[in-house]
């Protein structure tokens, strides 16, 4: 192999086996190799005009007339010249010229000089005249370099794994000393020979920092120069154009090979002109995973790394470095799961074999026990699958290419389901599965998803079904999505997943389960699965989710009510997207293969690195949740103590009936409806039409009796607070259309006021002369600002009749029961308006919108603060005249503080932490003469159950956990004698296949061990936290102790 050095110095290598280098500085390995270079023959030279593909049968060019320039180069007493050969076409029209750089530089030697001028100007013509009158060509097969590799994937993959192995330096003495034992191998030196100690340290006695493998278990006489003699290779100090010699002997291998076995990675299987070393494949690999590089951007990184000036551009070689580093992705994946140890290779891949399992999760036949199948039910659920699905519409690709020009590596090998019976399943059933009308909160997440991003994008999205306990993607359960979150597409992932060894019992979670979960037996009956029917699948909603929906679903769709599901939250299904978010304006541009092939690298990295990080994760999780457990198992046995023993034990008959059987009452739910200001208007209009046909009504009004003169005083009241909303919106900078309809709709409230305030002094005679106290005849207050004086503000300063109290009271006690119901559902408007924009919401525009109508939502919680306040006001002036007690255990005073979502702490809390707001406690009908015990009652039942629910949930943590650290070391130990197996499997024609093999399997096993003795030492004193402190997690003595 050739390699020229920058633009004067050159040395030879060959491909063949190359003699021992011992020297470890640069010169001195130059010095070596020129030593072994043949001499050049300076005459009989051929030139070709040589495309960068593979068409080979493709007919020669038209002979061009040969042209040659010299340089001389004068420095002190040495002269030197060069001579470059280089082609001008016969044809009037101009062709892109062809450098003679195929062939070896001449040089003369007239006292050789150690440095040569570059012509800047002959470089800057050639390129002028290759951008001149560019002619399209016809496509041929090596334009679809990646369609003429797929046949030489096994072979590809062997060479990977022979390198494993010693390869051709079978010897055991030392090539350098003779004397010690050749079992150590540099990974990051080009040289791939063994060394004996001695002598490797010699070696990188100044580059210690490279690493040093250890076994555990001639020089080529006819060089053959590369095709065009033009080789580039790409490699971590740059992209370097190089002259290759391959070896020419009768028994050498073919280019490919050759160059596999040197660690350089070919760009194609045919006649290769560029090449990409290892140790580059392998950065990038890394680099794209972690930091999320992206392709183009590394390599204009390596281009800028050989020449940082622009003044000698190097050939364009980023399709060829994508090529590459897409197949090297797939051989990789291919190589870690062990298809180059079988003997039916690639081809015989199942489906989903080539996914990073979660070793936590129950996988049968792997990390469970031998009897998990009939375990009793107080140890069987801890051997239950949690699976989480939901879509990603950030994933999306548009209609470019096809499957066709871009089939993709991979059918279903890792985590994308085999797309061919995929898009047949949904060409089948698409129309047959109607979409099922919302019984739940209006979604917008599936709504708006169906009306919107399917224009120009072959795909809108990606579905998944996820470990939600370790956030883990499963294998085979991933598809596109072509129009939102479809029951067709939701349904195929859900079997696809639960095909792959999964147990009998799942916890299913999804952010519209609710919705999801109806008819889903006859869809997959309709479908032909059979999947459903042997499992047992419990649905539950995610915690994040669950406020948007309607009290039904809290209630029953719930983790933290839910029983034997620990602390999962469900959410990890969401969090996972966070390391696959980053590539989507890379994916979106891609084919369809492409697209697949390097998602499902991006999740089997994501799935290698939970692995990796389970031993810490486990532990800080088991170490906060035999705390928590210990505290909140505490305050359950001391709240339960203070309650009445018959009580509680009718909730716990309730609550485990509830936990067998979900369709019989649930003891979270709130029993009473909520009051409401329109019933007691009902019900006062019906008292004044019985007193009216009685008899006994005293009228002084012929239209509006006094409940009807209160109603609309409270009307007016909030017609007040709304002007007084708009003006101060209003502004300084309105225009006069803006404040003439706002000066008309003053006038509008005065004249209802003036109307009102007469019929309110027929009731309350006092009251005119009181307003007349407060304001003056001559008083320019605008009417949004003026009193009504109902009642409860009056009632000590003049006489008031004491129905009419009554009256007001209860209208005043509806009302605020009304309110606070009104604003227990803005603040989930707000929480479900948050949470939508967060997820679905890009761009500046959108961005606008949905802030707007956030806003909006915020007003409506504004209105009902200031209307309950004002209510509350009112019932505590009435109180103390009507002598009302117990009402301020449920209608308390409203504090800023107080106004939070359900799922809000006061500090963020979560729901195993926070504390409840009282406004989510005080739902229900009361009593209207302040009378709460049912209620009351009710409250402190759901209470119970709260706190009996955050006791188990932690204790059953405390449990879950500890099966999956067991499972976690029963799985690596698994797949260590797995790889074991894999040793001796294959038959190879070479023995250094074979043992290259064996050797991969073996440390592979090796992997494994020390994955689990890892574990085992971080998890060595977790016995011993469970055991200390630990107390009674079943349901505490229903005694009055």
């Amino acid at each position: 192999m050739l390699i020229n050095l920058g633009i004067i110095d050159s040395i030879s290598l060959h491909l063949a086996q190359m003699p021992f280098i011992p020297s470890p500085s640069l010169k001195g390995l130059f010095t070596r190799f020129a030593d072994t270079m043949p001499r050049r023959r300076r005459s009989n030279f051929e030139f070709y005009t040589v495309p960068d593909d593979n068409n080979i049968d493709a007919p020669p060019s038209t002979p061009a007339t040969i042209h040659h320039h010299t340089d001389y180069a004068v420095a002190a007493s040495k002269v030197s010249t060069r001579t470059t050969f280089y082609q001008m076409p016969p044809s009037p029209k101009r062709s892109r010229l062809s450098l003679a750089t195929a062939s070896p530089t001449v040089v003369d030697d007239l006292e050789y000089a150690t440095s040569e001028p570059l012509d800047l100007d002959y470089v800057n013509h050639c390129l002028q005249l290759e951008e001149e009158d560019f002619i399209p060509r016809r496509r041929t097969a090596g334009d679809r370099p990646l369609l003429e590799w797929l046949p030489h994937r096994d072979a590809y993959l062997s060479e990977l794994l022979r390198l494993e192995g010693r390869g051709d330096f079978t010897s055991e003495d030392c090539p350098t000393c003779a004397a010690g034992r050749a079992i150590y191998r540099c990974m990051d030196c080009q040289d791939q020979s063994l060394s004996c100690a001695a002598c490797m340290v010699t070696l990188h006695e100044w580059i210690p920092l490279h690493r040093i493998q250890k076994w555990v278990g001639e020089e080529c006489l006819f060089p053959i120069p590369a095709f065009g003699n033009d080789f580039v290779v790409l490699d971590i100090s740059g992209v370097h154009e190089v002259s290759v010699n391959y070896c020419g002997c009768e028994t050498a291998l073919n280019p490919v090979t050759q160059l596999l076995r040197y660690r350089w990675y070919p760009a194609t299987t045919a006649n290769p002109k560029t090449a990409a070393t290892f140790s580059l494949l392998e950065l990038f690999h890394l680099l794209s995973t972690q930091s999320k590089v992206s392709g183009f951007e590394f390599y204009i990184t390596l281009t800028r790394r050989t020449d940082n000036t622009g003044v000698v551009p190097g050939k364009d070689r980023y399709q060829s470095f994508m090529m590459m580093i897409r197949q090297w992705r797939h051989l990789k994946m291919m190589k870690r799961a062990g298809r180059a140890s079988d003997p039916g290779g690639v081809a015989a891949t199942r489906e989903g074999e080539c996914a990073v399992l979660c070793p936590a999760c129950p996988q049968p036949g792997k990390n469970l026990p031998e009897d998990w199948a009939t375990a009793p039910p107080e140890q069987a659920w801890l051997y239950s699958l949690f699976i989480g699905l939901d879509a990603n519409f950030r994933l999306k690709r548009k209609k470019v290419s096809s499957d066709a020009v871009d089939p993709g590596l991979s059918h279903g090998y890792a985590y994308f389901v085999e797309d061919t019976a995929y898009k047949k399943h949904l060409a089948t059933y698409s129309d047959l599965i109607p979409e099922l009308s919302n019984i739940c909160n209006n979604h917008d997440a599936i709504k708006l998803a169906n009306m919107k991003g399917s224009a120009g994008t072959a795909a809108s999205g990606v579905v998944t079904a996820d470990c939600t306990r370790h956030d883990m993607k499963r294998p085979c359960s991933i598809g596109d999505l072509q129009k939102g979150e479809r029951h067709v597409n939701v349904d195929y992932i859900l079997n696809s997943t639960l095909l792959r060894n999964a147990p009998k019992r799942i916890k299913g979670s999804y952010d519209v389960a609710c919705n999801h979960e109806r008819n889903v037996d006859d869809r997959f009956e309709v479908y032909g699965f059979t999947t459903l029917g042997l499992h047992d699948v419990q649905w539950f909603i995610p915690k994040f989710h669950l406020p948007a929906h309607r009290d039904f679903c809290r209630a029953n769709y719930s983790f933290n009510l839910g029983r034997h599901v620990g602390r999962t939250d469900g959410e990890a299904v969401e969090r996972g997207w966070a390391s696959s978010n980053p590539y989507a304006s890379s994916t979106k541009e891609m084919g369809p293969g492409s697209r697949r092939d390097l998602l499902d690298d991006v999740f089997g990295d994501h799935n290698w690195r939970k692995v990796t990080q389970l031993p810490v994760t486990l532990l800080a999780k088991i170490k906060e949740a035999v705390e928590l457990r210990n505290e909140h198992v505490s305050a359950f046995r001391s709240f339960h103590a203070t309650l009445p023993l018959d009580d509680t034990a009718e909730w716990l008959r309730i609550i485990e009936e509830w936990e067998e059987d979900r369709s019989r009452p649930n003891p979270f739910e709130i029993k009473h409806s909520t009051l409401t200001l329109a019933a007691i208007r009902l019900k006062l209009a019906e008292e004044d039409a019985e007193a009216l046909r009685t008899g006994e009504a005293h009228v002084v009004h012929e239209e509006f009796t006094a409940s009807g003169m209160l109603v609309a005083g409270i009307e007016l009241e909030e017609q007040q607070r709304r002007l007084r909303v708009d003006a101060a919106a209003l502004g300084q900078h309105a225009t006069d259309l803006q404040r003439a309809k706002f000066m008309e709709r003053q006038n509008t409230l005065l004249r209802k006021l003036e109307a009102w305030w007469e019929i309110q002094a027929l009731y309350m005679p006092g009251v005119t002369a009181h307003r007349q106290r407060l304001i003056p005849s001559d008083s320019e207050t605008p009417p949004q600002q003026l009193p009504l004086l109902f009642p409860s503000a009056v009632c000590g300063d003049i006489p008031c009749a004491t129905s009419l109290l009554e009256q007001e009271w209860r209208l005043r006690y509806a009302q605020a029961h009304e309110v606070l119901n009104d604003l227990r559902g803005h603040l989930e408007l707000r929480s479900h308006l948050y949470v939508y924009k967060d997820r679905f919401v890009r761009g500046q525009r959108h961005n606008t919108r949905a802030r707007t109508v956030i806003t909006g939502a915020q007003s409506k919680i504004d209105a009902d603060v200031s209307r309950y306040r004002t209510a509350h006001a009112a019932l505590l002036s009435l109180s103390t005249i009507l002598h009302k007690t117990g009402w301020q255990v449920v209608l308390q005073p409203l504090n800023d503080s107080d106004i939070r979502h359900v799922t809000d702490g006061e500090d963020g809390q979560s729901e195993g932490r926070r504390t409840l707001s009282w406004i989510w406690k005080a739902s229900g009908e009361g009593s209207v003469d302040g009378r709460v015990g049912e209620h009351l009652q009710d409250s402190l039942r759901r209470e119970w159950c709260k706190a009996r629910a955050r006791a188990d949930r932690w204790s059953e943590e405390c449990m879950l956990l500890k099966e999956e650290m067991r499972r976690v070391l029963e799985f690596h130990s698994w797949q260590a004698h797995w790889w074991t197996t894999m040793v001796n499997r294959r038959i190879f024609s070479q023995s250094g296949y074979l043992e290259g093999a064996n050797a991969y399997a073996y440390r592979q096993c090796a992997i494994r061990t020390a994955m689990r003795e890892k574990c085992e030492h971080t998890w060595r004193y977790v016995a011993e936290w469970l055991s200390v402190g630990d107390l009674c997690i079943s349901t505490p003595p229903l005694t009055q102790d």
